[in-house]
């Protein structure tokens, strides 16, 4: 319900997946949901632990898949940019 909100809270989202997670740690759509906050979140280290987690339980998901491969450049993006600015 709230990633189809049309202004998504992501901090919202990630604090009720959170919450769903330590009850049911294997949940795909908290683990794939808590993925997509931290990305939209900026924390990319936290979006692509989620997501590849939601990805071991439902590997053939194309949303998961694509999110992976978003946080993957946007991470790649910021690496290259700290070596830029050594």
């Amino acid at each position: 319900c709230l990633l189809q909100a049309e202004l998504v809270n992501y901090e919202r989202v990630k604090e009720y997946c959170l919450k769903v997670l330590q009850k049911e740690g294997e949940n795909f759509k908290a683990l794939y949901r808590s993925g997509v906050a931290f990305y939209h979140l900026g924390d990319f280290n936290k979006a692509l632990y989620y997501l590849k987690e939601a990805r071991s339980r439902q590997p053939t998901g194309m949303d998961v898949i694509r999110y992976i491969q978003l946080t993957e450049m946007k991470l790649s993006r910021c690496s290259q940019r700290e070596k830029e600015a050594l």
